[in-house]
């Protein structure tokens, strides 16, 4: 009788804080990218590398169940903070791009973080700039 009325104590505890906690803390980034560009809400292209001859490198990724967050997505550079970027999100599944401005002397390894509205890594890509081989 004690393990059937902790069984159901857990399974209502689960129904109650599962889905709420899911919606506080949840969201998630999908069909994230690299590209030269973007037009009409949607990448160009999906190269493989980046050279230094790329004037501009866009991200590109949807925003899911994030809806009255401000998220940030954060350019790093070898670990060294470079560009902040603040995006309101207004749906429940919701298109959001940012470009870097690529300088030649910026070589090495790249990583774009999408933070959510309270600061934690919710999705992450990295890219390699370098010179032409």
């Amino acid at each position: 009788m004690k393990i059937r009325n902790f069984a159901m104590a857990l399974l209502i505890v689960a129904t109650i804080s599962g889905p709420a906690a899911f919606a506080q803390g949840g969201g998630s980034v999908v069909n994230a990218t690299f590209t030269t560009n973007v037009v009409n809400g949607a990448p160009t292209d999906f190269p493989e590398q980046f050279t230094t001859s790329t004037p501009a490198v866009y991200y590109y990724g949807e925003l899911l169940d994030l809806t009255g967050q401000t998220v940030t997505l954060r350019w790093s550079l070898e670990g060294k903070r470079m560009q902040d970027v603040p995006v309101v999100v207004t749906s429940a599944r919701q298109p959001a791009w940012t470009m870097m401005k690529m300088q030649p002397q910026w070589t090495g390894n790249w990583t774009v973080e999408v933070l959510d509205g309270k600061g934690q890594v919710i999705g992450q890509r990295n890219f390699a700039y370098n010179p032409p081989m």
